[in-house]
C-alpha cells in the first residue's frame, strides 16, 4: 500500500469514447499483417469494467459495428484467398 504516491503511465494510443470501430481497426490492422508475416504480436485492451473492451474486440452485429476480431478474421481470409 503506497498511499499518497503518484504514478505516471504512457500509452501508445488512447481512443475517445466516440471513436468508431472502423477507426480503431485502421489503427491496429497492421498488427494482423505483422502476425501474418510471422511476427509475434499482442494487442492489449485496458480499461475499467464496462468501458467497452469487449465491445471493441467483438463488436455487435454486422457492417460498421463489427469489432477488431471479426475484422481481423476478414483480413486474414481475404489474404488467404
Amino acid at each position: 500500500k503506497h498511499v499518497g504516491e503518484t504514478h505516471s503511465f504512457k500509452f501508445d494510443k488512447v481512443f475517445a469514447p466516440s471513436t468508431g470501430q472502423d477507426l480503431v481497426f485502421d489503427e491496429v490492422s497492421e498488427f494482423v499483417q505483422s502476425a501474418l508475416d510471422g511476427y509475434h504480436v499482442c494487442l492489449f485492451s485496458y480499461g475499467q469494467t464496462g468501458s467497452g473492451k469487449t465491445h471493441t474486440m467483438q463488436g455487435s452485429g454486422n457492417a460498421a459495428m463489427r469489432g477488431i476480431i471479426p475484422r481481423a478474421v476478414e483480413q486474414v481470409l481475404s489474404q488467404a484467398a
